[in-house]
C-alpha cells in the first residue's frame, strides 16, 4: 500500500520534458513524508478547459470566429511568456475536457487573470477548473 501511495505521489507531482523555466522552488505537499522523494520543485498552474453542461449554443460562424480568438489569445500568452504550453485533449473521462493551459506562474490569482481573457471562457463555453503542479527542480527543459 505504502509504494501504491509513493506512487500516486509521484504522479501527481512526476514531470514531462516541455521547456525551461526557472522559478523559485518549493516543496511539494504529497512527498512531505517520504525520505526518498525530492525536496525542491518548481510549481506552475495547469488550467483543464472543460465544456460545462449549461454551455451556451453558438451559430457555426460565431464559434468559428471565437475559436480563432481563443487561439490568438493562446499565442498572445505564449508571447508575454505566460504560457507554456496549452492545447486540446481527446477526453475519454465523460467529463467534456476540451483543453488545458500550462501556466508560468504559481498563483491561482494570477491564473485567473489571465485566462478570463480568453474569449471562450468570457462567453461561458469552456469554464477553466485550476490545479498546482510540482515537477522536479529545473526538470522542464
Amino acid at each position: 500500500m505504502r509504494h501504491l501511495i509513493t506512487s500516486l505521489a509521484l504522479l501527481t507531482c512526476s514531470s514531462i520534458a516541455v521547456s525551461s523555466y526557472a522559478q523559485t522552488p518549493t516543496v511539494c505537499p504529497a512527498f512531505s513524508h517520504s525520505a526518498n522523494a525530492p525536496t525542491e520543485f518548481d510549481s506552475f498552474i495547469v488550467v483543464l478547459l472543460v465544456r460545462p453542461p449549461n454551455a451556451p449554443e453558438i451559430a457555426k460562424e460565431q464559434l468559428d470566429k471565437l475559436q480563432e480568438a481563443h487561439l490568438a489569445n493562446i499565442k498572445r500568452l505564449a508571447k508575454e511568456g505566460k504560457v507554456l504550453k496549452a492545447g486540446p485533449f481527446e477526453d475519454y473521462s465523460g467529463r467534456n475536457v476540451r483543453g488545458m493551459f500550462i501556466l508560468k506562474t504559481d498563483s491561482v490569482d494570477q491564473a485567473r487573470a489571465w485566462v478570463a481573457t480568453d474569449p471562450l471562457v468570457k462567453v461561458g463555453r469552456l469554464a477553466p477548473e485550476y490545479l498546482k503542479w510540482y515537477v522536479e527542480k529545473g526538470s522542464l527543459k
